[in-house]
């Protein structure tokens, strides 16, 4: 289960955050290792163009690999393509709406490989020979005609009813956000249930199994900001705390979502190899839990956001805000057993 999420804070900037967990075999075991937000730009393009992307799946984990895996592939051969033509590194390699069209594609050709796959596996022969009505086998034209076999292919194919082995298929979709010089920095909404990609109008976007808590701390924090502030002027900081804060809301509500933050950061303003920082390691988990501790009232908002804001974007070390953390908290063992869900302590006569 996932928690993907995006935000636009100006036209140069924004963001992505996800958790980390997925349950992995038939008995609902859970881990915390999946990496669900993936740069899509390879290093070296990066560093020519100074486009930066990352892409987001919610659904299969394995599907979402592969789907990361073929994306970046295809960015891979549209530049060397323009390389090979123009002779040298060209002057622009993609518009976001581009890149979307190219993960579309991608997920569209992933779908319809499964889906072959599977057909061809129990019945011996392809989706093309189904659409065709006929199949050839030692030099022999067999027709596809029973109806069972038809019904359930088609079912197959349509994903009729929502259910069956397709499912791990079909129910995925996904979140591609960055920079690039043309337009800034966009987000876009992808989905092989609704079949397209769009680009996503609102500052922000939500997706996957904790979308419901995250939506909703999210939709608030946006309803509080005035037009011209949601049309690009959210402050990095204080965006970034409200959608570490939403995330943790899905964590704490949501089945499926837990462990470390993964934190994407996209700076269009910032040196090409500095336009986009990931955060994932101990400091993305100290941010959830600054942010968890002003949620408990052991922090005052200004002081955790400037913790935060030390963390991700400052030269702080884990050490040091940790410290600092716990001299500004209002009752440092409380926020302790707060932090690790221990009971409340009773308060002593």
């Amino acid at each position: 289960m996932t928690s993907i999420n995006a935000i636009r804070f100006d036209q140069y900037s924004g963001a992505m955050v996800c958790d980390e967990q997925r349950g992995w075999n038939p008995e609902h075991m859970i881990i915390n290792s999946a990496d669900k937000i993936k740069p899509i730009i390879p290093n070296d393009i990066v560093e020519s163009l100074g486009i930066v992307a990352c892409y987001g799946n919610t659904g299969t984990s394995t599907i979402g690999d592969e789907l990361k895996f073929n994306i970046k592939k295809r960015v891979r051969q549209e530049y060397d393509k323009k390389l090979k033509k123009a002779g040298e590194i060209p002057s622009e390699l993609a518009t976001m709406e581009e890149l979307a069209r190219w993960a579309f594609e991608a997920q569209t050709a992933l779908k319809r490989s499964h889906i072959n796959q599977t057909i061809e596996g129990r019945y011996g022969f392809s989706v093309n020979d189904f659409c065709r009505g006929y199949y050839k086998k030692g030099g022999k034209q067999i027709d596809i005609k029973d109806a069972e076999t038809i019904n359930a292919i088609h079912d197959s194919i349509t994903w009729k009813g929502r259910s069956g082995e397709m499912t791990s298929v079909f129910l995925n979709a996904g979140i591609i956000a960055g920079y690039e010089p043309q337009k800034g920095f966009q987000i876009y909404t992808l989905s092989m249930i609704e079949f397209g990609y769009w680009p996503v109008q609102e500052i922000f976007l939500t997706d996957g199994s904790g979308r419901d808590m995250a939506s909703v701390e999210m939709t608030d924090f946006s309803n509080r900001k005035t037009m011209p502030e949601r049309r690009g002027a959210i402050h990095p900081v204080e965006g970034i705390f409200e959608m570490i804060h939403a995330v943790n809301a899905a964590c704490q509500h949501d089945i499926g979502c837990e462990g470390y933050l993964n934190i994407m950061l996209f700076d269009g303003r910032k040196p090409f190899k500095e336009r986009l920082v990931q955060i994932n390691d101990d400091r993305a988990k100290l941010a959830s839990e600054i942010v968890k501790c002003y949620d408990g009232r052991f922090l005052e908002k200004q002081k955790a956001m400037e913790f935060v804001e030390a963390l991700l974007w400052g030269s702080a070390t884990w050490d040091a805000v940790d410290k600092q953390l716990w001299n500004a908290s209002s009752n440092p063992e409380a926020m302790f057993d707060f932090l690790r869900n221990y009971p409340e302590r009773p308060i002593s006569s």
